[in-house]
């Protein structure tokens, strides 16, 4: 069964009770409703999509998790299912986690964001990845932020790139570095993403409640 609707609307009156309409929620949009609900019935809302498997309640409840209530493992885990159901999203924010990690993990991330088939880096500026830096800084200034990554310490791959100095230390510019462009010149999908690691580090640093 496919949602009739996707409004929250014509969903929050009813009570999904039945099986058509608990996988009916696997499918209904979330985009009117707050990224971190703070109403009672959206909460409900997003409960019912989260428990049909959604893949957008899925990727909100990993990053509260992970960033907000200090619940590393059980976000990370919510991650990964939005990730497998290939919520694009969750496939950046997981991925970009597991690099920051390192070790086999990191490896592991660069296999998770090798599946969204960017163009090659040297080819100019992304509109995915554009897209998910957006949502991300939309999200983390929902939520109070209490959790920091550490950037990754940098890829020996032996490239020739000529990709620019990393920002995980920058301060006054990491905003900056952020909203920059993502045309970064020639370089692998090694040295890429460990910038992108970095970036994202640097975000959550901004948002860091003290």
């Amino acid at each position: 069964m496919h949602a009739a609707s996707n409004s929250i609307a014509d969903f929050i009156s009813v009570k999904l009770c039945c099986k058509a309409f608990e996988r009916a929620s696997n499918y209904v949009s979330m985009e009117k409703v707050g990224l971190v609900p703070w109403r009672k019935c959206e909460k409900g809302f997003q409960k019912r999509c989260k428990a049909a498997n959604n893949a957008e309640a899925l990727y909100r409840k990993g990053m509260i998790n992970c960033f907000s209530r200090r619940k590393s493992e059980s976000g990370l885990r919510y991650l990964k299912k939005a990730t497998e159901k290939g919520h694009v999203e969750a496939v950046y924010t997981y991925g970009i986690i597991l690099i920051c990690l390192g070790g086999e993990l990191s490896k592991q991330g660069l296999r998770v964001l090798s599946s969204l088939h960017l163009p090659k880096p040297n080819e100019g500026s992304s509109r995915m990845i554009a897209s998910c830096r957006s949502k991300t800084e939309k999200f983390l200034r929902c939520m109070w932020v209490h959790v920091a990554l550490t950037g990754p310490k940098g890829i020996c791959c032996n490239c020739d790139c000529d990709i620019e100095e990393k920002p995980n230390h920058s301060t006054s510019t990491e905003c900056q570095t952020w909203d920059a462009s993502n045309d970064v010149g020639h370089c692998c999908d090694y040295c890429f993403w460990d910038r992108e690691a970095n970036l994202f580090c640097s975000l959550l640093r901004k948002y860091l409640v003290n």
